[in-house]
């Protein structure tokens, strides 16, 4: 991104302008993060009703095989009955770890969303446009938003040490890749 020189200003139309599309962006966040909590909740809802159910077929299985211990094929189809509960169960985990990750780009969206809000009420204000104190209350505030760790390593590479955004994304893009890399690396030991 090009660095804008210090001598140039928005005239009202362009504030104006600004200020919308700023408050879309706002807006179109908003509506995708209420989607997306809508249809997750209806997600975790139908999986919480499936895993209710395996527990019971498990037991089911369990308690068939109590009652006729004796006949080698019930201990056949409880064997089975209960290897395949069990990678149903294996998968319906992922799919839990997967919404996790949708929460995680709930709660981005959501910083996102209240930083260009934060941007458009300053903008929207003369006076706040030139006022010092306003951008660093405002970037102080962005900062406290951060509750994520890369949230917070992206802010310092853009804003303290004045990494231009295209590059600080790449940074960023190969520590999460690192990071998971070591993460499944620290989940492959565990199962040992």
């Amino acid at each position: 991104m090009s660095q804008l020189s210090t001598d140039y200003t928005l005239g009202a139309k362009e504030v104006q302008e600004t200020i919308m599309v700023l408050n879309l962006s706002v807006a179109q966040i908003e509506l995708s993060i209420t989607d997306g909590d809508n249809s997750v909740n209806a997600l975790i809802d139908s999986f919480t009703f499936m895993s209710q159910h395996i527990e019971k077929i498990q037991a089911t299985g369990n308690k068939i095989a109590e009652i006729s211990a004796d006949s080698e094929s019930v201990q056949d189809h409880r064997s089975l009955l209960l290897s395949q509960t069990g990678e149903l169960s294996e998968k319906m985990q992922q799919a839990i770890i997967a919404f996790q990750f949708y929460d995680k780009l709930s709660q981005r969206l959501d910083h996102v969303s209240k930083g260009l809000s934060g941007l458009a009420e300053i903008v929207a204000h003369e006076m706040h446009v030139k006022d010092q104190e306003q951008w660093e209350s405002f970037k102080n505030s962005v900062r406290k938003g951060t509750t994520m760790r890369e949230e917070e390593e992206l802010f310092e590479l853009i804003f303290d040490k004045k990494v231009p955004a295209d590059e600080a994304i790449e940074v960023m893009k190969s520590r999460m890749r690192d990071r998971m890399h070591e993460e499944s690396q620290e989940e492959e030991i565990e199962f040992f």
